[in-house]
């Protein structure tokens, strides 16, 4: 319980009044299986907002965990700037313990204002539109009790430069299953009250710098799970003062923030795979759900790079080969673990690495903690000492095959 309690706050001073974190990312697979990630913007009443919602999810949850066997939270979001005043952050939380529990909150704020908007400060004529809403509730979702319509409320939105998106709770439309109930409403039919910047479309081509290897000396691939986050421009910065690279299996709802860092990845000879877009526990996903995950941590990357990632590190470490079914994507684990997030201390990680590692060995690391950004300087050196060159995942399989062949 003390260590619950020194994390709650050290979450909401993060939150409330740091601005140097951009996306605050909570990680762990101990009792339960969690992935939390949500963004901090630059304004504390949001983010406060934000933090107490999430705060007060993750603390029911913990409180909870003993009684399942591996239990699950993922707590995901969307990110939107629809001008210089106004944000619209969405939080979409899963819950799986005896029973799946999906739940939306948006939170759509005005810096210039101070205050959340609502609806009626959005659209122009409600009143107009709550006959159409409805009617498209009914033609969407046929099998939900309608008996509630009357009662069905706006409070939670989202709006990107195409939809307005409407969300409504299962149990409020009396749903028989858990998913969130919603509908996009096209922007170019409705009279907004508010303006919306347009995103412009920059084509960026960026590609792994090319290294010269010696095939017949040791290699070693660093491999880094959970980012990008405020560690990783560390991380890159102790990567080019040794002069190696790494592959970096980032999370694709988090990389907006961090398109700097994925940029100097791939011009500073480092490699960006795939870890899903919401870190969710791949194996409960149906093969929609897992393609979905997969296609826009894809189409982020490329969006932000111009590369295309080749490699996917599965969440937890968890998959079947049904899920390698569903994308050509190569399936990449590790075969040494310096369980970095666990140990907490950098004697311990270099043991962990130095006991276990070998040629051709690949390393799992993590960059949304400092553990691993305090341990990797000494851990390069002994490397190196050592005799190991290091290469990509990629690199590696390249000189694996050279050298069966």
């Amino acid at each position: 319980m003390k260590k619950f309690l020194i994390l709650m706050i050290i979450i909401t001073l993060l939150t409330g009044c740091s601005q140097e974190e951009k996306v605050v990312s909570i990680i762990e697979d101990d009792k339960s299986m969690i992935a939390v990630n949500y963004p901090v913007t630059s304004n504390n009443v949001l983010n406060d907002a934000i933090s107490a919602y999430v705060n007060k999810i993750y603390q029911e949850f913990k409180a909870k965990e003993s009684n399942y066997q591996k239990p699950e939270l993922n707590i995901s979001y969307t990110y939107k700037e629809l001008n210089k005043n106004i944000i619209c952050v969405s939080l979409s939380t899963e819950i799986y313990t005896d029973k799946e529990v999906n739940k939306i909150k948006t939170f759509t704020f005005d810096k210039k204002a101070g205050k959340f908007l609502t609806m009626e400060d959005i659209v122009e004529d409600l009143d107009a539109l709550d006959y159409d809403i409805k009617k498209l509730l009914l033609e969407k979702y046929r099998e939900a009790d309608m008996d509630f319509l009357s009662n069905v409320n706006y409070d939670y939105f989202t709006i990107d430069n195409e939809n307005l998106t409407l969300y409504f709770s299962p149990v409020e439309l009396k749903q028989k299953n858990s998913e969130i109930i919603y509908l996009d409403i096209p922007l170019n039919s409705l009279k907004l009250l508010i303006d919306i910047d347009k995103e412009k479309d920059e084509d960026i081509y960026l590609d792994i710098k090319k290294k010269n290897i010696d095939y017949n000396e040791k290699v070693v691939a660093l491999t880094f799970d959970d980012g990008p986050s405020k560690y990783t421009k560390g991380i890159l910065d102790i990567l080019k003062k040794h002069g190696v690279c790494a592959t970096f299996f980032v999370v694709g709802n988090k990389t907006e923030f961090y398109q700097t860092e994925l940029q100097r990845m791939l011009k500073e000879g480092s490699e960006i795979g795939n870890h899903s877009y919401s870190h969710k526990w791949l194996n409960r996903l149906s093969e929609a759900e897992f393609k979905n995950e997969v296609n826009k941590t894809q189409e982020a990357v490329k969006k932000i790079t111009g590369y295309t990632p080749t490699l996917f590190r599965p969440t937890y470490g968890g998959y079947s080969d049904k899920l390698k079914s569903y994308t050509d994507l190569k399936f990449i684990l590790w075969d040494v673990d310096s369980e970095d997030w666990k140990v907490k201390n950098t004697k311990k990680i270099l043991n962990n690495i130095f006991k276990t590692v070998k040629d051709e060995s690949i390393i799992l690391m993590h960059d949304n903690h400092d553990y691993a950004t305090k341990a990797l300087d000494e851990v390069i050196t002994k490397l190196k000492e050592e005799g190991y060159q290091f290469v990509t995942v990629s690199e590696l399989l390249e000189i694996q095959n050279l050298r069966e062949n």
